[in-house]
């Protein structure tokens, strides 16, 4: 894939695959991996690469909860957005529970919280 796998829809299978033949749960690091693969369907882009991702973390439980924002608070992708993101990570071994907590505080600023590969795809950079 030439944007490194950045975009496109459904859990990757490899790094599933990988999961599933451990034991414990998966890091912080390895969910927020699994949510570029949650693309912004009005931007095509994934909320990991447009720091709409705030923050992952993983209780001792399974639980898994996800702190992220909007582009701007009319959004109407939050619904489509916490289903996708649900999805991607059920399934993962040791996720028992998703929480998708949107927040507002601080505010989405796309020139400080977008990934630099992101911001090229939009022509922001070159």
């Amino acid at each position: 894939m030439a944007d490194g796998g950045r975009s496109g829809s459904g859990t990757s299978p490899g790094l599933l695959e990988t999961l599933s033949g451990l034991s414990g749960q998966p890091s912080a690091e390895v969910l927020l991996e699994l949510l570029r693969d949650v693309i912004d369907p009005e931007i095509g882009i994934n909320v990991v690469d447009l720091g709409l991702i705030y923050d992952v973390g993983l209780s001792d439980d399974g639980a898994v909860t996800v702190r992220m924002t909007l582009t701007t608070p009319g959004c109407p992708l939050s619904g489509y957005l916490d289903d996708a993101i649900r999805e991607t990570l059920w399934g993962v071994p040791g996720v028992r529970d998703i929480d998708v907590h949107i927040v507002w505080d601080p505010p989405w600023d796309p020139e400080e919280m977008m990934s630099d590969w992101a911001k090229e795809q939009l022509g922001w950079r070159r």
